[in-house]
């Protein structure tokens, strides 16, 4: 195999077999081919591990990260960041769907945009039958960006695509925001300089089962406002200092709120 351009890494943690399949399929059959594809599987259902070793025996693409003991989500992810081989690092979780397209997009836009480090898109969200019910567009670039990173993630963070310079740099995940790892990596590479962008176009179809404001319980939040102290900026001090607030006041919201914002937005009956 030639020497991969792209290193797709993703963590699985017993994921349906449905879904897992639908997931690898839609990395293996990308129109770009230039990969290598790290699954880091955290696994204990005997049918998931089946699954992935079922395709990393068919296509020689595939490298699996596995121990005896649980790795823990962040820690999957790093030790995949640790293997990757190519120049850039594409995130993939094992429940979503990559459009056909995703890898060729980013690569051509961090190809022409040297000054990018990392590049996000937009996604469309579907319900536990594949059924798109919603969509998430995220701001482009510049001032836009900056104001939506008050409130929310600047990136969605298995449509990202970054360069593995980022890791060469030691620009890891923090396993101590084991529910805050994605917003605040984002938040120290851009504390530290680097630039983010989105892609105006849909790149990945993402998951949602059930009630996912359960995920984003109080806990969360405590993480997401000690990752947003954590990364206070100089460079953008009012911004900075606007996000820790209101990531603050988020905590203090009613759980019935978020309930409410997380339904419509991913496309929910109230």
């Amino acid at each position: 195999m030639e020497q991969p351009l792209v290193s797709v890494v993703m963590a699985t943690y017993n994921e349906p077999m449905i879904y897992l399949s639908s997931s690898i399929m839609s990395i293996l059959n990308q129109t770009y081919r230039n990969i290598e594809f790290i699954i880091a599987d955290d696994s204990t259902n005997e049918e998931t591990i089946n699954v992935i070793r079922s395709f990393a025996e068919k296509d020689d693409r595939i490298l699996i990260i596995r121990h005896e003991e649980r790795m823990g989500f962040v820690k999957a992810l790093n030790e995949g960041l640790q293997k990757a081989k190519g120049k850039y690092i594409a995130r993939m979780d094992g429940d979503d769907i990559s459009l056909p397209h995703r890898l060729q997009q980013e690569v051509d836009y961090l190809e022409k945009h040297e000054y990018v480090d990392i590049v996000g898109g937009a996604m469309n969200i579907i319900n536990e039958t594949g059924m798109i019910v919603s969509e998430r567009i995220y701001p482009l670039h510049g001032m836009k960006l900056q104001l939506w990173t008050i409130f929310r993630t600047p990136l969605a963070h298995p449509t990202v695509m970054f360069r593995s310079a980022i890791i060469r740099k030691g620009g890891f995940y923090d396993t101590e925001q084991k529910k805050a790892e994605d917003i605040e990596f984002w938040l120290r590479l851009k504390k530290n300089g680097f630039c983010i962008e989105n892609l105006p176009d849909k790149l990945l179809n993402y998951r949602v089962v059930g009630d996912l404001s359960l995920k984003r319980n109080h806990e969360q939040w405590v993480f997401n406002y000690r990752a947003r102290k954590k990364n206070f900026s100089w460079r953008s001090p009012l911004f900075s200092l606007a996000s820790i607030i209101v990531s603050f006041l988020f905590i203090l919201v009613p759980a019935g709120v978020v309930k409410s914002i997380y339904n419509m937005e991913n496309g929910k009956k109230l």
